[in-house]
């Protein structure tokens, strides 16, 4: 148990509770949210002051989406592309 960070009880039952779910102490727990959470402002802090200062792609995780952002070359068919990837899904996934 916990007390140093002194949470209120529900929330402290709460954090208790996913950490015994996923395993791990409280403390891991607490710090992994921290983690977390630093992590996503930095990525909204980053995005908010997005300069695009070259033609190098960024890539970054958004909702749990990894995104490219890229400019695409001009004869690029984004459908053409569609369809090669779900071609090669297919068959990776016929060769399971």
């Amino acid at each position: 148990m916990f007390t140093a960070m002194n949470f209120p009880p529900q929330l402290q039952q709460k954090i208790e509770k996913w950490a015994s779910n996923q395993g791990i102490s409280t403390e891991q727990f607490i710090l992994q949210a921290v983690v977390e959470k630093i992590d996503t402002l930095t990525q909204q802090t980053a995005e908010a002051s997005n300069v695009v200062s070259s033609n190098q792609p960024k890539v970054y995780r958004k909702e749990g989406i990894l995104v490219v952002d890229a400019q695409l070359p001009e004869n690029f068919d984004l459908n053409i592309f569609i369809d090669e990837l779900r071609e090669e899904r297919i068959r990776d996934q016929m060769a399971l």
